[in-house]
């Protein structure tokens, strides 16, 4: 559960960029494919403008993000029971910008394009140095057209990636966003419990 909740609020705390013109905004759904060293997890993932909505597959665990509510909701579909807590960062009106210009010490480098289900996609280098300036990390991203975050993020030895497929662009259904109705609120201990007795009956 703690990695769901960190994935949820590194995605959309770090990956996302600035507010722009609500003519850019993209809203889409998609499947997610996480790659870690010969480990894969899927998932779905939802966003709306302010809205957010993981599902990994397999885990029964569901988060939503609600940037504009400041709220974050860990929700457990076969328990009937959810876990609300506060997103500390700054409200993100949507997945728009310009996301292939250089931003302060990050940059990126074209090195090709490659043609994937019909779409052209571009392939950057990408170099980010931290404020030190004694430490740098270096990735691969592939871009699509009129789609602002990477469809494709993947470490350069090849061994860690993250990927979108199957994208549609249009806006998911406003009650996947929503506070689970039915549900019973419990608290990051009660859960904790659960979770402890669970595994102590495993």
């Amino acid at each position: 559960m703690r990695r769901l909740l960190m994935l949820a609020l590194l995605l959309f705390s770090v990956m996302i960029p600035a507010p722009s013109p609500a003519s850019d905004t993209v809203e889409f759904s998609a499947l997610f494919i996480e790659k870690d060293n010969g480990t894969e997890q899927r998932g779905k993932i939802y966003v709306a403008e302010n809205m957010s909505r993981y599902e990994i597959q397999g885990s029964n665990e569901v988060v939503v993000t609600r940037h504009d509510k400041k709220v974050i909701w860990l929700i457990f579909p076969k328990l009937r029971k959810y876990v609300e807590q506060p997103y500390l960062g700054e409200p993100k009106q949507n997945y728009s910008g310009a996301h292939e210009a250089d931003t302060g010490d990050l940059s990126r480098e074209f090195i090709e394009y490659k043609m994937v289900d019909s779409y052209r996609l571009k392939k950057f280098l990408v170099t980010v140095k931290y404020i030190n300036g004694e430490s740098m990390d270096r990735y691969y991203e592939w871009y699509r057209d009129n789609f602002p975050v990477p469809v494709r993020t993947e470490s350069l030895d090849g061994n860690t990636s993250y990927e979108y497929v199957n994208i549609k662009l249009g806006r998911p259904p406003v009650e996947f966003f929503s506070q689970p109705k039915g549900y019973k609120k419990i608290t990051m201990e009660e859960l904790a419990e659960l979770e402890d007795g669970t595994a102590k009956e495993n």
